[in-house]
């Protein structure tokens, strides 16, 4: 599961979850021993803290933004069916599994600034489109996984704060 890493050291064995956000990286150590040595369920514990991770807390994108140049815009001269050469930016973004570009023509918009803002407007809409996909299909893997429901989010939530082990 992503998110998800076995330690086995001689002084402590157990899984370890991190969780991504905005600026920081949320980690916690699910050890075996809290959980009566049992494998399955410290693994248990930290899918359900990853849960309820996902439900409190927006993960981070995939993608990073530059100021320089922000991610998934390219200027570049296109070659139009009667051989001119024209100004675009070309915005690339993936829906739906589908990897896809819009271009926004220079000559459109009063001037070269303009494009690039319309360009990066677009963008940061589908950015937001590919983050909410994201979202959706790690809910859905988290969901699928067995040994995990919504329930157990709460559950661990409590447990998290006592270090006891989760009940059978």
């Amino acid at each position: 599961m992503i998110g998800i890493t076995r330690y086995d050291y001689e002084t402590c064995a157990g899984w370890l979850g991190r969780f991504y956000t905005e600026g920081r990286v949320m980690q916690h150590l699910f050890s075996d021993s809290h959980y009566g040595h049992d494998k399955g369920r410290s693994h248990a514990a930290a899918q359900s803290w990853l849960l309820a991770q996902l439900a409190t807390t927006e993960p981070r994108p995939r993608f990073r933004r530059r100021r320089a140049s922000p991610a998934g815009i390219c200027r570049r001269y296109k070659q139009e069916r009667r051989g001119r050469r024209i100004l675009v930016y070309d915005v690339s973004y993936q829906l739906q599994g589908r990897r896809r570009t819009r271009s926004f023509r220079v000559h459109l918009f009063h001037s070269e600034t303009q494009a690039l803002y319309a360009a990066c407007r677009f963008r940061r809409t589908m950015e937001d489109a590919m983050q909410c996909e994201r979202t959706a299909a790690l809910w859905q893997a988290w969901k699928t996984t067995p040994g995990i429901s919504t329930g157990d989010a709460t559950a661990t939530a409590h447990h998290l704060d006592t270090h006891d082990p989760l009940p059978s």
